[in-house]
């Protein structure tokens, strides 16, 4: 058998070439088109241009596009926060981009995510006042499979540009429960109860916090972190999603 030995300095370049390719795509994740070597959104432009942003109209509580103050579905609802909002509403690219993040071990996908979080606080003053930012925590079952906690990720892009410090054990998960896509909304909201605790209650004491996560559902998750945190002394609590169900 003949073996072909290439020159050390070939040998550099295409391990080099290798990594770039791994960590910045050639191609767009959705449509693959080919992508310029500058690209760190990962997605064309035709692509990124169709996520469809929520940018103004929203519900003064969760955040959903809505003429009205309060919409319909908060109306009567209790929440433990003052405000959530998101960047996007949940469907089509956005939604394929976060399916990537969390179940295809997408992690560079954080980057471009977070500065659509970074949009959305741009344009809120009460959002950036926030003492801390607090990931909403992983199943460690789920952490293992995934290797990385997306909220925790996307809090780090959002902490580099806001310089707001990111706070990711005090709030904790105490067990497991099952997965909540196929839940009803009264379903998610018993699925989570007691899911939660803080460890050291005077770190919040009288804090703002900024809750961050991927995705704004029914709010069941984000609502039962604010229950605790409001609980250990937090004065507010805000929350900061990339995408939201319609």
């Amino acid at each position: 058998m003949c073996v072909i030995r290439l020159p050390n300095e070939v040998r550099h370049i295409l391990f080099f070439n290798g990594l770039l390719s791994l960590l910045f795509p050639l191609n767009c994740l959705i449509c693959h088109s080919g992508l310029g070597s500058d690209n760190r959104k990962y997605l064309c432009p035709t692509c990124w241009g169709k996520i469809k942003l929520i940018e103004e109209s929203v519900c003064s509580k969760c955040g959903r596009h809505s003429f009205l103050t309060v919409c319909s579905s908060c109306q009567g609802e209790r929440y433990f926060f003052a405000r959530a909002r998101a960047a996007g509403v949940y469907e089509g690219v956005l939604r394929e981009c976060i399916h990537f993040f969390k179940y295809r071990k997408k992690a560079y996908l954080a980057h471009p995510l977070g500065e659509l979080l970074i949009d959305g606080m741009s344009s809120d003053e009460d959002l950036r006042e926030a003492d801390f930012l607090v990931p909403v925590p992983l199943d460690g079952r789920r952490f293992r499979e995934r290797e990385f906690n997306q909220a925790h990720l996307l809090a780090q892009v959002v902490s580099r540009d806001f310089k707001i410090p990111i706070s990711s054990r005090n709030l904790r998960r105490v067990r497991s429960a099952p997965p909540q896509t196929q839940l009803s909304r009264k379903e998610r909201e018993k699925n989570v109860k007691g899911l939660f605790e803080v460890r050291n209650r005077e770190k919040y004491e009288g804090r703002k916090i900024l809750l961050i996560d991927d995705v704004f559902t029914t709010g069941a998750t984000v609502n039962e972190c604010a229950r605790v945190l409001k609980g250990a002394g937090a004065e507010e609590v805000s929350v900061l999603t990339v995408a939201r169900g319609e």
